[in-house]
């Protein structure tokens, strides 16, 4: 969790060894409330602001759906930047 001058924000970025190879970027999701904005949003590296409107562990929880969607389209756009070979368990299928 960060202070920035216009709001708060956290971030989580995931990478792993042959993407990191690559030199493109980690998977991000960054939660940010700004003190232009009405609400607080989510954000992943390459997709762009999803509304994040919750107010208990329960309807936090019931945000996963949206982390996993924002993961699945990042990395989606992140492999067209190289290719599918930076994802291991593509990979690790096709050797069987």
């Amino acid at each position: 969790m960060r202070r920035r001058d216009d709001g708060v924000d956290a971030v989580w970025a995931l990478s792993w060894p042959e993407q990191r190879a690559t030199g493109i970027n980690p998977i991000i999701i960054r939660a940010f409330y700004s003190a232009r904005a009405h609400h607080p949003h989510l954000q992943g590296g390459t997709v762009g602001d999803w509304a994040l409107n919750l107010f208990d562990e329960e309807q936090a929880a019931a945000e996963l759906p949206n982390l996993r969607a924002i993961a699945s389209a990042d990395i989606h756009n992140l492999f067209f930047q190289r290719d599918y070979r930076i994802i291991p368990a593509i990979v690790s299928g096709l050797r069987r």
